[in-house]
């Protein structure tokens, strides 16, 4: 018997059970059986349907987690981008009104006390929000002046939505790590149950190895290592 390698991917693990299944509806209405071996065909069935079956809606949910994730990934890649602008508008109104073009005044130093506005915007992605949360907060605290209410307001705004859409993405990415540890397990029942199904054909069908065997994917002449697919317990030639 061959099986679906450990680490191969589920569609490799659906050729699998797609060609067992399709098997047991080639014998199903073979004149040379007897009804107590379609019955025995029917139980080895309905044991890789059942994980077939679990594998295939592990795979839909873990797609879709997967494609989820990415979407918010690239939405809290736009997200940067404009927390960036934003930073730099809080450094911009600063250095055109109090600081008076100077990185070295007090009032610009205060705010940027992590380093310099470009220096913020260089930030890893799930560190910045914190660093801009800061220089709100130390911004918030300096003598008003024209530009700082509309530059307050717009990082204030930013930052709100960073903050949120990290927050969706990071239950995204451990839906999609739940996902994927499911359609793992759903692989590893669709192994458990081809063996099972194999145990159960030997014991209904003894000394008729073409016949058992014709249930099972097998290798292809020739083929190579890494190909996805590997010998179980009770391979045969």
């Amino acid at each position: 018997m061959q099986l679906p390698d450990v680490n191969a991917a589920s569609d490799v693990y659906e050729k699998h059970t797609d060609h067992f299944q399709g098997a047991a509806e080639g014998w199903a209405d073979a004149e040379t059986l007897t009804d107590a071996q379609r019955a025995a065909i029917v139980e080895a069935g309905a044991v890789v349907s059942s994980a077939a079956d679990v594998l295939a809606g592990a795979v839909v949910v873990e797609r879709a987690a997967r494609r989820a994730a990415t979407k918010l990934r690239a939405r809290y890649g736009i997200r940067d981008v404009i927390l960036d602008l934003r930073i730099m508008a809080v450094s911009d109104a600063i250095m055109n009104g109090p600081a008076l073009r100077s990185r070295n005044h007090p009032i610009y130093k205060h705010v940027f006390q992590e380093g310099s506005a470009g220096e913020i915007t260089e930030a890893k992605l799930r560190e910045e929000p914190e660093l801009a949360e800061r220089i709100l907060e130390r911004f918030a605290g300096v003598e008003d002046f024209p530009a700082k209410a509309a530059a307050q307001a717009g990082l204030k705004e930013a930052l709100e939505k960073s903050f949120t859409i990290r927050d969706a993405l990071d239950a995204a990415e451990m839906a999609q790590n739940k996902a994927g540890d499911s359609e793992i397990q759903g692989r590893l029942a669709v192994r458990a149950a081809l063996e099972k199904a194999y145990g159960m054909l030997r014991a209904a069908f003894p000394g008729q190895r073409k016949l058992v065997e014709s249930f099972f994917v097998r290798r292809e002449r020739g083929a190579k290592k890494g190909s996805g697919e590997s010998g179980g317990e009770g391979d045969e030639g």
